[in-house]
């Protein structure tokens, strides 16, 4: 069986060769390879590379510090986005790293696993070695690539035990002592962007519901590119036999996929599965400088990976940039220069230009009154003060950046990928962050006052009926974030405050907190946050899922704006029939400015599932579901505010190039 499939894999990249032609020979400045790892065990693989080397003229003959394209796409061969023309031009090498059984390394695919982590510290190892390199590396790229970092960064042993490169001596094995030093030795940074931090909550079950369409999609495409090998495999008339005999092999990857993997009925929960694939759970391992970048709508990843700034260890340097939009602010204009900044300091070992500083320094010089013979008068003397004025050390303005505050929020980025106004704060979450509660009434109404009735609102779970979708960028046959659709009559709940007397500035993971009873003994619930303006416009703000038999919370990691599920097959308890439940709902995080005059609204709804790169499994049983509130059963909304914050700018546009970037507008209602 394994034989006929290699057989046929070979049989199809023997019929492609004829129409990929033959490609240019690479310029002398790059070069590619094959860079062994795991030497001398079952898991020993070869990852395919390809350097680029700056220009020698202008940044003379190196050696040179290198940054890291390492993913399951084909860096190896073409690099997506245009990162290594951007980083060349700043003098860097640039390396694409193609992960285990993916375009032309051999190996098995398996998404993040820990074996891709050790893979990634042999393979820096082995190009610190290397002529052009300085030994110095940081890893870039959002996305898959900006994912690899963290599990690199955060590598640790796995269970079977893997030798060092070169081959040890006899007895010798690895150990996390040669993990940490390689990575303190050779990794000086990482900036990863748009990425996900916990693999279960983030993506593929959204409050425990599977995030299909997305997941789906994304799984089929790194089957396919399992058998991706490009004009530079056939650079000079010459195939590269090696890459050719890998993908041979890459017919063993489908089972490994993982989509394939997620539809096993025990990875339904969280698990060892999901956990061992999960920053969250590692990121107290990672002492890399880390500059992260996350988009609060980002419609292929969200914006959960935020918590992980919370797990870092305190004596890891970080920096964050948080900002409305899609998955690919990571490259505008407003983002990518701070992460140039970071990368001079912490790989290029040098102050960034717009950096530079001179300190003064001042000194009292003491001198000695003469007396008339040209001796010194034992007693008196003159104080005279000396100024003088040097360029800051690299020391120096090192401390004063990371001195300084390491939250960076661009607010209300328009379609130009230009912020409004950006602030800084000290840390994540912010000093000073309050827990704003809003009650929800019977009304409709959202206030700060708890209802004294009891009350109730009801409406109709309607699977595929009652949803709003998320908007995004990618959307086949669909206008870039549109949010055209609203639920039917009767199958949604909203509360809405009253026209705001002030700004509310939130920055953060927002919580509803219902109580609900449901004809059904589970339900799914999907929240939109929005806003809604004078001018009659209802702008997209932020989302959250929830499973009703997956309520049960981690009350270690919850806190009052964050609610944090167990999603353990063990704490899934059904609704009991008319009985009142509560339950909390994480609105993920985000930062939005609700300017005065505005009203604040919470939309309950079933989970979408509409042709948007998110959509959803929801449960297919039709249900009356009722939203409790004041009394004994207040449901409300907790919203993330910083109190003295206040906009900085007007209302941006509902339309052109001031537009909120992935917060489309549409008509209220």
């Amino acid at each position: 069986m394994r034989r006929r499939a290699v057989l046929v894999a070979l049989a199809l990249l023997a019929a492609l060769v004829p129409f990929l032609g033959t490609a240019q020979a690479d310029p002398p400045t790059h070069t590619t390879g094959y860079i062994p790892v795991a030497v001398g065990t079952a898991d020993e693989a070869l990852l395919h590379y390809k350097v680029m080397l700056p220009d020698a003229a202008k940044f003379g003959p190196g050696p040179y510090p290198a940054v890291i394209d390492y993913s399951g796409y084909v860096p190896g061969i073409s690099i997506y986005d245009g990162l290594d023309d951007r980083f060349i031009e700043l003098g860097y090498a640039v390396v694409g790293l193609n992960i285990r059984g993916s375009a032309c390394s051999s190996g098995v695919f398996d998404y993040f696993e820990r074996r891709q982590a050790l893979d990634g510290v042999e393979a820096i190892d082995w190009l610190a070695d290397q002529e052009w390199s300085n030994g110095k590396f940081g890893m870039v790229g959002k996305s898959y690539p900006g994912i690899t970092q963290l599990f690199v960064a955060g590598a640790r042993p796995v269970d079977r035990v893997t030798p060092l490169v070169p081959l040890p001596e006899p007895g010798e094995t690895r150990t996390q002592k040669w993990i940490d030093q390689t990575l303190e030795d050779h990794l000086a940074a990482i900036v990863p962007g748009h990425v996900f931090g916990d693999l279960y909550r983030d993506v593929p079950y959204p409050g425990g519901i599977q995030n299909v369409a997305f997941a789906g999609g994304w799984s089929a495409q790194r089957v396919n590119e399992g058998y991706i090998s490009g004009p530079q495999a056939y650079a000079e008339g010459t195939v590269d036999e090696q890459c050719l005999q890998n993908q041979a092999l890459h017919a063993a990857n489908p089972p490994f996929n993982p989509f394939a993997q997620a539809l096993q009925p025990q990875n339904n929960f969280d698990n060892e599965f999901f956990k061992e694939r999960s920053p969250f759970w590692f990121a107290n391992e990672i002492e890399t400088p880390t500059f992260l970048v996350e988009s609060w709508q980002d419609e292929q990843v969200g914006s959960r990976a935020t918590h992980l700034l919370e797990r870092l260890p305190k004596t890891t340097p970080w920096k964050f940039l948080g900002t409305n939009g899609d998955h690919g602010e990571y490259y505008g204009p407003d983002v990518f220069p701070h992460i140039t900044r970071f990368l001079d300091y912490y790989l290029k070992g040098q102050v960034p230009a717009g950096d530079v500083r001179e300190v003064t320094e001042t000194k009292t010089v003491t001198t000695p009154v003469l007396k008339r013979n040209g001796k010194p008068h034992p007693t008196r003397t003159t104080r005279t003060t000396e100024t003088t004025t040097r360029p800051e050390s690299y020391e120096e303005a090192l401390a004063r950046f990371e001195a300084a505050d390491d939250v960076i929020v661009n607010w209300e980025l328009d379609e130009g990928r230009r912020a409004a106004w950006t602030s800084t704060y000290d840390t994540w979450p912010p000093t000073g962050l309050t827990a704003d509660r809003l009650y929800a009434d019977a009304d409709g109404t959202l206030s700060a006052q708890k209802p004294a009735a009891a009350g109730t609102t009801s409406y109709l779970y309607a699977p595929e009926v009652g949803s709003q979708e998320r908007g995004g960028y990618d959307v086949v046959g669909e206008p870039a974030a549109s949010w055209d659709d609203e639920p039917p009559a009767g199958t949604s709940a909203s509360f809405t405050t009253a026209r705001l007397t002030e700004d509310k500035v939130v920055l953060g993971a927002a919580s509803l907190d219902l109580w609900v009873s449901s004809t059904a003994g589970d339900t799914d619930f999907e929240v939109t946050l929005s806003e809604l303006r004078p001018d009659g416009k209802e702008v997209f703000v932020q989302q959250g899922w929830l499973r009703a038999s997956h309520a049960k919370l981690d009350e270690a990691l919850s806190t009052p704006t964050r609610p944090f599920q167990t999603h353990e097959v063990t704490d899934v308890a059904p609704l009991l029939p008319s009985t009142p439940t509560a339950l909390r709902i994480e609105v993920f995080p985000f930062g939005h400015v609700f300017r005065e005059g505005s009203q604040v609204r919470i939309t309950v709804a079933a989970p979408h599932v509409q042709p948007d790169l998110w959509g959803f499994t929801a449960l297919p049983v039709p249900a009356q579901n009722t939203i409790h509130t004041g009394g004994l059963t207040p449901s409300s909304l907790v919203l993330p505010l910083l109190p003295a914050e206040r906009a900085q700018a007007d209302y941006p546009a509902c339309g052109g190039i001031h537009v909120l970037r992935n917060q489309p507008c549409r008509d209220a209602v």
